[in-house]
């Protein structure tokens, strides 16, 4: 009797734990949702990204993908820029402005006016994880509206540089990951079920099977920790403004 006892308590205890952690995952997969916005540029949808922080005086720290906020044919900073965070790519919208541009990866922040009471996620080096586990993407792919999708992490780094990356540089230490995402997926976020943050940032689609580009988390921190030598200035200087090349038919 007593033994029967105990495997039923032992019993109902799992099955709490159980609701307790889809619970707790359905929590963070919520303020995911809540931190990842929409980005227009001129009015026109453009690309995707996530809520990570606040400035002091009340404005919202957005972190998106670099070719999201400099045009990477001619390195012209794009505008007016507008983000809202709702599933349709419907207002409210937030002026923002370039805050920094990452001189190395693929990586950039925006400052949202008065952005500040937006939900944010934090960043979570992504080398925690392992091989198979649960990621996902919340981003607005092809201006479909706010959309999710999950996948699995493979590893911080390709095994081996694929020689198209030879064209992007700043793609020099992305990692591959097992997960969709299309035009407009630029600049959101993935994230960890377990780690409950940010994992890296969705840049681009790879033509070896289903697998896709992302800048891991490890050299976001990396980017953030280094934000006077990544300065809209700096930019510029590095990546002088140069003329589209013209395509002839």
């Amino acid at each position: 009797m007593k033994k029967a006892l105990l495997a039923l308590v032992l019993t109902s205890l799992s099955a709490i734990a159980l609701m307790l952690g889809s619970h707790r995952f359905r929590s963070f997969e919520k303020e995911a949702k809540q931190a990842s916005g929409a980005i227009f540029i001129a009015g026109q949808f453009h690309c995707s990204g996530t809520e990570i922080g606040k400035t002091q005086n009340g404005n919202g720290i957005f972190l998106t993908a670099r070719h999201c906020v400099a045009n990477p044919d001619t390195n012209e900073l794009n505008g007016p820029i507008m983000v809202t965070f709702g599933d349709n790519e419907g207002g409210p919208y937030y002026a923002a402005r370039p805050l920094a541009l990452s001189l190395s990866d693929d990586l950039a922040l925006l400052e949202l006016r008065n952005g500040a009471d937006i939900p944010e996620v934090r960043i979570k080096d992504e080398r925690w994880l392992k091989q198979g586990e649960a990621i996902f993407n919340i981003s607005y792919p092809l201006g479909t509206g706010k959309l999710e999708f999950h996948g699995q992490y493979m590893s911080p780094v390709f095994p081996h540089y694929p020689e198209e990356f030879v064209s992007y540089p700043q793609w020099l230490h992305s990692m591959p990951m097992n997960l969709t995402i299309a035009h407009g997926s630029s600049g959101s976020g993935v994230f960890s079920e377990r780690e409950r943050g940010l994992i890296g940032v969705a840049v681009g689609t790879f033509s070896e099977g289903s697998f896709n580009i992302a800048i891991p988390a490890d050299r976001v921190i990396d980017f953030l920790n280094d934000l006077q030598d990544n300065t809209v200035e700096k930019f510029q200087y590095a990546f002088p403004v140069k003329e589209a090349v013209l395509e002839l038919f």
